[in-house]
């Protein structure tokens, strides 16, 4: 009989989860290339570390970039990617034939979200 075995935390796992309460832009530089491959869940201290960065314009969003957040109402399933504007206005095209799909393309794109597979097939 199999069992479900949780896998114990890291010190990674549980640092991430807490978020700082102020930063410097040098410790926010120091998260920011300590977290510079991050593809896990959300890491409460690179979003603190990013936001103050933004905000101070030290870092520059890709404006090029948008949000697609895929919604289908049939299953309950929200999923949200980024991508180029016109691979995200491809999908929505093609999907737009599915009654049962959703779909919102907006400019709320934080670096973490997951890239929209297969994006070039959609590109223009």
């Amino acid at each position: 009989m199999a069992r479900d075995r949780q896998k114990p935390l890291m010190d990674n796992d549980i640092e991430c989860a807490t978020r700082p309460e102020a930063l410097t832009v040098e410790a926010a530089h120091r998260l920011m290339q300590r977290h510079a491959h991050w593809r896990g869940s959300v890491c409460a201290q690179r979003a603190a570390a990013l936001e103050l960065l933004v905000a101070l314009g030290r870092y520059v969003l890709d404006s090029r970039r948008c949000h697609l957040r895929v919604m289908c109402e049939s299953i309950g399933l929200i999923l949200d990617f980024q991508c180029d504007r016109s691979a995200a206005e491809a999908f929505a095209y093609r999907m737009s034939a599915r009654a049962d799909f959703g779909i919102v393309i907006d400019r709320d794109v934080h670096p973490d979200m997951p890239p929209l597979p297969c994006a070039r097939l959609w590109a223009v």
